[in-house]
């Protein structure tokens, strides 16, 4: 599930909202795609960056694991030997061509968008995060990519583990970070194959997606992003302010987007959450 919700400064404004998000779930094959972006609010079109990045990004996976037997093989011989050279080189390819290429396309989508109209890309300035994850006999296989702020973890309550799947962007001033509609993020493919990762876990808590509206207020540091304890506190914070996270609840997406109105001086700018749980 996941909610978005108007920062406070936008909607004092009259501003739209410049988050986006898409979530899609394959019935036949089990696989869970889950898209987020944040687009720049000193860009004037980042509302529609946002929208591409998360609409297309999702498209391309969609395709991708529509028949993913081939994907399945690599990910079971993965997890018989993940010290094993060709293993880890196959599950590298995998990952590249879908969740890699997903960020590549969504960054090409948004310059042809951009041209046509005269305008420049980064004037549709947006983050991307990006989840793909199924369940199998031994656990589940999570595989991402991030460019930008914001925060994708793997919460585990019952061992009490937060695991990061990468770390937010810092720019070149406080308060910056760096956007998919950057033409450095793909030049570089050492750096590039670094905003990719993938994590085979026995389970977890909930996997988490959230743009910094809400990783600033509740985590305040980056180092506090991989703290175990606050992870634990967030999923404390949410159950006792109305969020239902059990599994026939049909009104807790509802019961999110109420609990991202909470109050926190100084951090007014648009909310987006998604949890798998």
């Amino acid at each position: 599930m996941a909610a978005s919700k108007r920062g406070r400064s936008h909607a004092q404004e009259g501003k739209p909202r410049d988050d986006d998000f898409r979530l899609y779930h394959d019935e036949k094959t089990n696989w869970y795609v889950i898209a987020m972006a944040d687009g720049a609010g000193s860009a004037p079109y980042s509302r529609e960056g946002s929208r591409i990045a998360c609409n297309v990004a999702v498209e391309h996976c969609k395709e991708q694991l529509a028949d993913s037997e081939n994907f399945d093989d690599d990910i079971n011989l993965y997890h018989l030997d993940q010290k094993s050279e060709a293993a880890g080189k196959a599950i590298s390819a995998d990952i590249y061509k879908i969740v890699g290429n997903a960020a590549l396309k969504a960054h090409k989508a948004i310059a042809a968008e951009a041209q046509p109209k005269g305008r420049k890309t980064k004037e549709y300035s947006t983050t991307l995060l990006l989840a793909i994850c199924k369940k199998y006999d031994f656990g589940w296989f999570v595989a991402s990519f991030w460019v930008g702020d914001g925060a994708i973890c793997l919460y585990n309550q019952d061992n009490e583990t937060a695991m990061m799947l990468g770390m937010p962007d810092e720019g070149e001033y406080a308060g910056q970070t760096r956007f998919l509609t950057m033409p450095e993020i793909f030049s570089d493919s050492n750096k590039f194959y670094q905003r990719m990762n993938c994590r085979i876990v026995p389970d977890f808590t909930a996997l988490f997606l959230m743009t910094d509206g809400v990783s600033d207020p509740k985590f305040e540091t980056d180092a506090n992003l991989k703290s175990y304890d606050k992870w634990n506190e967030l999923w404390a914070d949410l159950k006792e302010n109305g969020v239902e996270l059990t599994d026939d609840n049909e009104e807790a997406a509802n019961q999110l987007l109420n609990w991202l109105d909470f109050w926190s001086p100084g951090n007014h700018d648009d909310r987006t959450i998604a949890i798998l749980y």
